[in-house]
């Protein structure tokens, strides 16, 4: 009974666990690179067949869950929260590929193709989540509070596909111009849902939902600007006919990234004051996928400005990503202990109800 209890309550949501731990993994790897670190490489390695465990042990719960409980179908298809993070499933499965060849270079050619229709499968299954929760956004009866920054989630893990997709562009048998053409789809649709979506969730958030919600979720919007600033980075540094100069890229990036950290800085003021205070539960892994990406566009950002001997802007950004990165860590850290500490006092209410 205590098993089917929680396989219940094991949603999408779940899988955040099984992201951020990739995330890390991904950043240790850049982080390997710059400062020739054969520790922080093999710690990456490990969060990287870390983050793979979780997410096939949470997938093979996830699947479970929705034989045994058949009902959860429509539960968390008429949920805007659930819907949103179904889109962290796919998100995740690429963001693991992204880690393996980041680790595994020479693994690329060889799983090009894989890495291609991965890519494809995920890109499209974002997409039409995205679709999905858009029409449920204006056909639904919206509850008073229930709109959230969570709903931001599928416009960040559409325009994340440009991690896989900048690196198969380069790769010769696939079709590179519609890899081209979709990160830039990805980026335009998260542009305008990142403006839409989020006025509309500050607003819920001031008016409905200030004194409950998780602080956690605050910090969601950090990750929108970020892989925005990635995105446009990376159409800065690939050759084609969109192809941004490397002017305007600094230009609209530097933008963004201020934004970002405005809205870090504030995050973590209001996540110091109420994380703490919390009830365990998973929310708290919201906090690791969205530092990891301000912390990489952090270091993208500062790398440029170091080849063209901007020492001011390079220190700011470099210690900024640095900052995020040390933050990132413990709150990874202090995520897996709060989430143990749920599923014990989980499992003993559940022992308690079924007694």
């Amino acid at each position: 009974m205590t098993f089917k209890k929680t396989l219940y309550i094991t949603g999408s949501e779940w899988f955040a666990i099984a992201l951020g731990t990739l995330a890390l993994s991904v950043l240790l790897n850049r982080m390997a690179d710059f400062f020739h670190s054969n520790a922080l490489y093999n710690t990456g390695i490990f969060f990287l067949f870390l983050g793979m465990v979780l997410f096939l042990i949470l997938f093979a719960l996830w699947t479970a869950r929705t034989f045994v409980f058949p009902n959860v179908i429509l539960e968390d298809w008429n949920n805007l929260n659930r819907i949103s993070f179904s889109t962290v499933v796919p998100l995740s499965m690429m963001i693991m590929n992204v880690s393996y060849i980041s680790y595994y270079p020479s693994k690329i050619i060889s799983l090009r193709y894989l890495s291609y229709y991965n890519y494809i499968f995920d890109f499209i299954a974002i997409l039409l989540l995205s679709f999905y929760l858009g029409y449920k956004m204006y056909t639904k009866n919206i509850e008073k509070g229930e709109l959230t920054y969570a709903e931001l989630i599928p416009p960040v893990a559409l325009s994340s596909t440009v991690f896989l997709g900048k690196r198969i562009i380069p790769l010769g048998g696939i079709n590179a111009d519609l890899v081209y053409f979709m990160i830039l789809m990805g980026f335009g649709i998260a542009l305008f849902l990142f403006l839409f979506i989020g006025i509309m969730a500050f607003t819920s958030h001031i008016r409905d939902i200030k004194s409950s919600e998780s602080s956690p979720v605050l910090v969601l919007p950090v990750g929108v600007s970020s892989i925005l600033v990635i995105n446009i980075i990376t159409l800065s540094q690939l050759p084609g006919i969109f192809n941004i100069p490397l002017t305007v890229a600094l230009f609209a990036s530097v933008s963004l990234w201020s934004f970002e950290l405005w809205n870090f800085i504030v995050a973590m003021l209001v996540s110091i004051k109420k994380v703490f205070h919390a009830k365990p539960g998973i929310s708290i892994w919201a906090y690791t996928f969205p530092l990891a990406v301000f912390s990489i566009s952090s270091l993208k950002l500062s790398f440029i400005f170091k080849s063209n001997n901007y020492i001011y802007p390079y220190n700011i950004t470099f210690y900024t990503g640095i900052i995020a990165m040390v933050i990132l860590i413990i709150a990874w850290t202090y995520a897996v202990v709060i989430t143990l500490i749920f599923i014990k006092r989980f499992n003993i209410q559940s022992q308690k109800s079924s007694s």
